[in-house]
């Protein structure tokens, strides 16, 4: 059947080899979670002209914003928001400075959307978050230096 067994190899070599190159090029390692918050590095436009953006997500229940807690480093933070509390007015962010509180931002859900997003510039220090129709509703966002 096969006249020549050499070619045949070959062939198959080269197909293994194909297989290996193309399966490196989809496959993608998954991002490591940390413990207290999911945080990730974006590049956008705004990071081209501003630095790298890194992405920290809330979670908004009725019982709470999850998580708790999230650590990012200074510079320019994008807050993203996912809505599952049945609609809130947003997510306020204020700098907490000894006694006094400094409002840094709000985070709005798109109109018809449960997500919302905001690019916020942050110092290092810390930062509570509170749902703005459920004050009691708190997280802390620590920006290290």
């Amino acid at each position: 059947m096969f006249r020549n067994k050499k070619m045949v190899s070959s062939v198959g070599v080269g197909l293994l080899l194909f297989t290996a190159v193309l399966g490196a090029r989809i496959w993608k390692p998954r991002a490591t979670k940390r413990k207290d918050a999911t945080v990730t590095r974006e590049t956008s436009a705004a990071a081209a002209k501003n630095g790298p953006v890194q992405v920290v997500r809330f979670t908004l229940y009725d019982a709470g914003i999850y998580p708790r807690q999230a650590r990012v480093e200074k510079g320019l933070v994008a807050v993203t928001i996912e809505d599952f509390s049945g609609g809130t007015s947003g997510l306020v962010v204020q700098r907490l400075n000894g006694n006094t509180r400094q409002s840094v931002g709000t985070v709005q859900r798109i109109q018809n959307h449960w997500r919302g997003r905001e690019e916020i510039q942050l110092e290092p220090g810390s930062y509570e978050l509170f749902m703005a129709d459920r004050p009691n509703n708190r997280a802390q966002l620590v920006a290290e230096p």
